[in-house]
């Protein structure tokens, strides 16, 4: 079933002073780059490091990653800790030093901020800049600050910092604090229903859904707004995109 958003909703937005964003499949595909830097962590694995690749293949090891991860719940909103402690174990299994698992993560880092962000995400940011404080806030191990689009971001809030992930209130708090901004007075933008949402609004934030997939919305507490691409942002808050 659809759904109707009420545009004069939009003119809550009036007030607005800071927008956020979160980073993966809002900005950026996050897939491709996830694959990518898996593929390189095992390449670089299979040659400085090849009993583990005589012993496991890559998808052998991320099934091994994600048993970890659901043994170690006090950390997984941290899932660079994660990774970083499941390749530890690995380190064990074949008789390597810890080296292994911090070349390892630096490695995967470094390929997961080889971001290619969507078609209009460059000129809507810089747009946007000159109106607006903006800020990150993500639950993902994307380093913003050293990818391709770092430079429109005044502010990140990740969940590795905070100690919690989005949904909890925490993670906007965290970024009203940074921003100097009132958590009313700022517009939170994603994909995710309830991480991004349900969790600003229920923060005391604005929030934008962006929904470019237009699926029909699957919850009772109708997000504010709904946007199919990023394209639509400046003129829901009253402002030209002059980019």
């Amino acid at each position: 079933m659809g759904m109707i958003v009420d545009m004069s909703n939009t003119k809550k937005f009036e007030q607005i002073k800071c927008v956020t964003f979160d980073l993966d499949d809002t900005l950026w595909p996050v897939g491709p780059a996830i694959i990518n830097a898996e593929l390189k962590l095992y390449q670089w694995i299979e040659e400085h490091y090849p009993l583990v690749t005589d012993a496991y293949t890559q998808q052998d090891i991320t099934a091994k990653r994600k048993i970890f991860q659901e043994s170690h719940a006090d950390i997984v909103h941290d899932v660079t800790e994660i990774r970083y402690r499941s390749l530890i174990e690995l380190a064990n299994e074949f008789g390597y030093d810890k080296a292994f698992a911090q070349q390892a993560i630096k490695l995967f880092r470094f390929h997961r901020n080889q971001i290619e962000p969507f078609e209009f995400s460059i000129s809507i940011l810089s747009s946007l800049k000159q109106h607006f404080v903006i800020g990150a806030i993500t639950n993902g191990n994307a380093q913003v600050e050293h990818t391709s689009i770092g430079k429109y971001f005044d502010f990140v809030v990740t969940a590795e910092e905070v100690g919690v992930s989005k949904p909890h209130s925490e993670m906007f708090v965290r970024a009203s604090s940074l921003a100097n901004i009132d958590l009313a007075n700022i517009l939170h933008v994603g994909d995710s229903v309830k991480t991004d949402v349900l969790g600003a609004m229920n923060a005391g934030c604005q929030a934008v859904w962006y929904n470019s997939q237009r699926q029909p919305w699957p919850g009772d507490q109708n997000p504010q707004h709904v946007i199919h691409c990023l394209t639509e942002l400046p003129a829901i808050l009253n402002i030209n995109n002059d980019n």
